[in-house]
């Protein structure tokens, strides 16, 4: 794999910082724009309705999903996702009333911050991953976004408004987006002329992050995690603000923190008794993940200099090799991964980054990935880090027919993989199978809010020598879809 080392840190922040304030600068004038040209898209609110339905909701959170999809970093490894993805539905299961759609997301992001957004999609920061100290703490921010969602913070935000269109909602919330990642860009957003009128009514309240802490430490305790995870972390953000300025987490600045909501969040997480879990194994081996896929660099010199820490740490040594795969030194990782004992929750993270540094060789020796993935595939079906890890290496093997049918087993069962649509549409192609490959390539690009470009693919499957009389009734109703987004725009 090429050197990934990073860059200076703060000239990349930086200009990170103004290519992120550019993409959502746009992606508020794209959602703006159908408002202005007076285009007539489905009212989610009305003098009658001031609250939105929980199914108006669900419908305002998918378009939205798919426009952050397509403006943010949202990071692709699935390993991050899967993990994410675990703990998040886990704390669901135990929250009171939650319904089962949430949506987990990651922000490649080193910057310390969370959201939530209606219909239950949650984004996490990987510098919230790196910066909690255990799996209590990043469960704690998780269960308190959760909390929002649950309490339908963002709907009552609408109550008291006369009239609010889909579009307007949307530019609203993203407003709130951008605040989280570029606040110049959000504050314009929000206040500038059409959403001045209900920027106190979206803002997060005083009241709705009380409620959030209080929901959200019950979560904790149901899902047998320390309760005081929460105001521990909350005490800590405000511990490394130690000023203000650019020292201030951006988690303080979305979420603002007092001496009196921590004592309020510990004197509610005092009321739980029990012997609640606040780390896991799982959770070392992700947070050095993410520190070697941001800074492989530093973590390959931190491991050198450090000849006298415990190479038997499953997650120092895990580190080291995702590290060194992404420096290109496969070797190397493949050695370090063979020296490591395995550990209670290390095993599944030790075998995948085998089968990783296998892939990541020059020649890469797919057969040595697939032998780990079918085993691990057999053990845990339908799992996604494996299941996308296995299409990949079995692109690579050349078994393009396995490919697509390793891939369909889960997207059958799961929608929140648009990764694996795009894996699924190379198979296809590399088979001949041309309707297949443009109609999954449709779909991932309408994952991604990009429209135009679903339609397309659509058009070119339509044409497609191999397309079915049943696939193209499919196909046609699916480009009648999307023609409707592109439209609105």
């Amino acid at each position: 794999m090429p050197d990934r080392s990073a860059p200076n840190r703060k000239s990349g922040a930086d200009g990170w910082r103004g290519l992120m304030a550019a993409g959502l600068c746009l992606l508020l004038l794209i959602i703006i724009a159908p408002v202005r040209a007076g285009i007539n898209l489905p009212e989610i609110g009305d003098p009658s309705s001031a609250l939105l339905s929980p199914s108006q909701e669900q419908q305002l959170g998918r378009t939205l999903l798919r426009e952050v999809r397509r403006t943010l970093p949202l990071s692709k490894d699935p390993v991050l996702l899967g993990y994410v993805e675990a703990l998040g539905q886990r704390l669901v299961s135990s929250a009171p009333d939650a319904h089962p759609n949430f949506t987990f997301l990651v922000v490649e992001d080193p910057r310390i911050n969370a959201f939530a957004m209606p219909g239950g999609i949650i984004g996490v920061n990987t510098g919230l991953i790196d910066a909690a100290r255990n799996e209590g703490e990043l469960a704690a921010v998780i269960a308190h976004e959760i909390a929002h969602v649950t309490q339908r913070h963002i709907a009552r935000a609408y109550a008291g408004s006369t009239r609010i269109d889909l579009a307007t909602g949307l530019a609203i919330l993203a407003g709130i987006i951008a605040s989280a990642y570029a606040p110049e860009v959000g504050q314009a957003a929000i206040i500038g002329g059409m959403a001045g009128g209900v920027q106190a009514r979206i803002n997060f309240t005083r009241a709705n992050e009380q409620e959030a802490d209080r929901i959200g430490i019950g979560i904790l305790a149901a899902a047998d995690y320390d309760p005081q995870a929460m105001p521990g972390f909350f005490e800590r953000m405000l511990q490394l603000s130690g000023g203000a300025g650019e020292a201030v987490p951006e988690y303080l600045r979305t979420h603002p923190v007092t001496s009196n909501r921590i004592t309020d969040s510990r004197l509610r997480a005092d009321q739980y008794e029990g012997d609640f879990r606040t780390d896991a194994q799982a959770f070392r081996m992700i947070r050095a993940r993410v520190q070697a896929l941001q800074d492989p660099g530093r973590i390959i010199d931190l491991y050198t200099r450090d000849r006298n820490g415990n190479s038997s740490d499953a997650a120092r040594v895990y580190g080291h090799a995702i590290a060194l795969i992404q420096r290109g030194q496969t070797e190397q990782a493949i050695k370090a991964l063979q020296d490591v004992s395995g550990q209670e929750g290390a095993d599944l993270f030790l075998e995948l980054a085998r089968a990783e540094a296998h892939m990541a060789a020059r020649p890469a020796n797919h057969r040595a990935a697939l032998e780990i993935l079918k085993r691990l595939d057999d053990i845990y079906p339908r799992h996604l880090p494996i299941t996308q890890t296995y299409v990949q290496a079995l692109i690579g093997a050349e078994e393009y027919s396995r490919a697509v049918q390793v891939a369909d087993g889960l997207l059958s069962a799961e929608a929140k993989a648009p990764e694996l649509l795009r894996l699924k549409a190379d198979a296809a192609s590399r088979l001949g199978r041309d309707a297949v490959s443009h109609e999954s390539m449709a779909e991932y690009y309408f994952h991604h809010g990009q429209y135009r470009e679903t339609v397309r693919q659509l058009d070119m499957a339509l044409t497609a020598r191999d397309l079915t009389p049943h696939a193209e009734e499919r196909v046609r109703s699916k480009r009648t879809i999307a023609l409707r987004f592109v439209d609105d725009r």
